[in-house]
């Protein structure tokens, strides 16, 4: 069952409205003000929250920007009620980014219209976000993992071909097993990872020769940065196969690369591209034109030398511009 957070000061319509859509097979949770309405959305974690404006002790904008602070709530979609109709309110509540905004008095089945709509709306960008993530895990070339501790928590098909491994195979394959002995030092690879993996801000990048399958040599180079997968600290990243015309000529090289230098326009678009929004959806989001968006698209794929939205996904991943939970 679906659950609904209503956050409105006055009792008589917060009742109401409760009994309402609880009648309409949903899970209802009530709270008086903001502060509350934190505590409660922490606690229950709603599909949807439809919130009041003008309320005492933290008001309807305070109580959004708290929970968009929250990684645990910061997608939980929000419909704001309120009896102001001007449209400066309107514009600064979606600014926030609300995902609906109903003025007072409106109808109880009016308010439910929105609520089906908006989540499954949600229910549809997450398939679409779902989709974007397994097309960019599913890259033909682009080998990509999620390193802890010795082992491959995570890679894809295109990193087991790599080393010449089908997908299921590769999940016996320790990392250590994969360096070749005779090209590079194993310890000093292994060590470079381990420096990496206690800054939290650090990030690598190795040209080595690696085992394959066959146990013929094959030229790698590894990418990677810090991020939190399950609670640790972990490296993620990509690795492609290198030809022999840019083997490496240096075994190892560790670096702390900074990321190309964004605008935070700039990020914002990368960040809502990264959620699965569309063109017209960021341009609305952002208040700003489709051809404007696209522009922006542009030259993220540009300064990231990304040829497409996968790779600049995988950008943004390397960078910790966005988290994998």
């Amino acid at each position: 069952m679906r659950k609904i957070l209503i956050v409105e000061d006055d009792t008589v319509l917060r009742e109401n409205t409760a009994e309402f859509i609880k009648g309409q097979n949903f899970d209802v949770f009530i709270a008086e003000d903001g502060l509350i309405g934190v505590k409660q959305t922490l606690k229950y974690l709603p599909d949807l929250i439809v919130c009041d404006i003008s309320m005492p002790n933290m008001n309807g904008y305070d109580f959004y920007k708290t929970i968009k602070q929250i990684k645990a709530t910061a997608t939980i979609p929000l419909v704001f009620l309120s009896a102001r109709t001007e449209k400066e309110d309107i514009r600064a509540g979606m600014q926030l980014g609300a995902d609906d905004y109903i003025t007072k008095p409106f109808s109880l089945y009016e308010l439910l219209k929105v609520i089906h709509t908006r989540l499954t709306k949600y229910d549809t960008l997450n398939q679409i976000n779902d989709e974007k993530f397994q097309a960019l895990i599913d890259h033909p070339t682009l080998g990509i993992y999620i390193y802890q501790n010795g082992k491959l928590l995570f890679y894809n098909n295109a990193l087991a071909n790599i080393f010449g491994y089908d997908y299921e195979e590769f999940s016996s394959v320790n990392f250590e097993e994969l360096l070749n002995e005779k090209y590079c030092d194993k310890t000093e690879i292994l060590n470079a990872l381990d420096r990496c993996l206690k800054d939290s801000k650090a990030s690598i990048s190795l040209k080595l020769e690696a085992i394959h399958k066959t146990l013929n040599t094959v030229s790698i180079e590894l990418f990677g940065s810090t991020i939190t997968y399950k609670g640790q600290t972990s490296l993620a990243g990509n690795i492609v196969k290198l030809t022999s015309k840019n083997s490496p000529s240096i075994i190892l090289k560790e670096t702390i690369n900074s990321p190309t230098k964004l605008s935070n326009r700039e990020l914002e678009v990368l960040k809502l591209i990264c959620k699965g929004k569309s063109t017209l959806e960021t341009s609305k989001i952002l208040f700003l034109g489709q051809r404007t968006i696209e522009t922006y698209r542009a030259k993220l794929l540009n300064k990231t030398d990304s040829k497409n939205i996968a790779e600049l996904m995988m950008y943004a991943i390397r960078n910790r511009l966005i988290v994998i939970e």
